[in-house]
């Protein structure tokens, strides 16, 4: 009876135990996130580096996680491939050429996204995958750095020739003359408020007037007797054609000079012997004038 007992608390110990490692087991296995009661499809990916990829890391599909990493092992065969097995939602179907990528996070920890072809063709369970590793954001930035590296020099360089500019005394008058050409340019604008406020006004109403001034003085104009003015003109050249006519025909005195040359001639000698009788008169006026006080004669 005692033998009993002992048998039934031994096995009581002992199922309890089993229960405890068994719950232990599956936290364990809560906490990585890995359903124990969902069952899933096996693939196989390889990778050439998997980073800080470990056992229960999360996959995901486009956000969605899709399965669990169960198994990670080295193909010491070929002495390069990292296989890493997986568990896939058995509802997923994954298309031939999909690739998984591994994203490393910058506070720690991975998993692993599902990257979808456009094939028709699908993988079946135990089908390899192509692996590699995502750029991610860590990435881009490690692309950035030699080039952030390149332009340091080139911004210390910049800044200490700005620090030169900045330093030169020349700086300070030259925002000192910008300042004073800023107070004449004010000056100026004021000047030429006042000149398009009082002055313009007052030439341009002069300009109006004068303008009125001119419009009347060519009303004027235009209201004289212009026939009157040109009959006189034709009246005056009809005489002086008529006074040419004469002139060509020989007709009065003055077309006798221009056409008789005789008498030309004689006034010419008239003209000629009472020049000579002058200049004689001049030399000898005793032949031509005869005087005495006496009452005399002169021989």
């Amino acid at each position: 009876m005692g033998k009993k007992k002992i048998l039934s608390k031994e096995f009581i110990v002992g199922a309890v135990g089993i229960t405890a490692l068994l719950l232990i087991y599956l936290l364990i296995n809560f906490f990585k996130g890995i359903d124990l009661f969902k069952s899933g499809e096996t693939y196989y990916v390889k990778f050439d580096n998997i980073g800080a990829l470990v056992s229960s890391s999360p996959i995901y599909l486009n956000g969605y996680k899709a399965g669990n990493v169960r198994n990670i092992s080295f193909d010491f065969e070929n002495m390069s491939d990292i296989v890493v097995t997986v568990d896939i939602d058995k509802r997923l179907r994954i298309p031939r050429g999909s690739r998984a990528e591994i994203n490393n996070h910058m506070l720690g920890g991975c998993d692993i996204a599902i990257i979808m072809s456009d094939s028709k063709e699908m993988l079946t369970p135990g089908d390899t995958i192509c692996g590699g590793l995502s750029k991610g954001l860590m990435g881009e930035v490690s692309d950035v750095i030699p080039t952030v590296n390149n332009m340091i020099p080139k911004i210390d360089s910049i800044l200490t020739s700005l620090n030169g500019i900045l330093s030169n005394p020349a700086l300070n008058g030259t925002i000192k003359n910008s300042e004073s050409l800023t107070a004449s340019l004010g000056t100026t604008a004021q000047e030429l408020n006042n000149l398009l406020t009082d002055d313009i006004p007052q030439i341009t109403e002069r300009l109006i007037k004068l303008e009125d001034d001119i419009l009347a003085v060519s009303s004027q104009m235009s209201a004289a007797d212009y026939k009157k003015i040109v009959t006189s003109l034709e009246a005056t050249l009809t005489n002086l054609e008529g006074i040419t006519a004469s002139l060509e025909k020989g007709e009065g005195t003055a077309g006798k000079l221009l056409k008789d040359n005789e008498l030309y001639n004689r006034l010419d000698s008239t003209c000629a012997a009472a020049n000579a009788l002058l200049t004689d008169l001049k030399e000898n006026p005793k032949r031509y004038v005869h005087f005495s006080i006496f009452g005399g004669k002169n021989k």
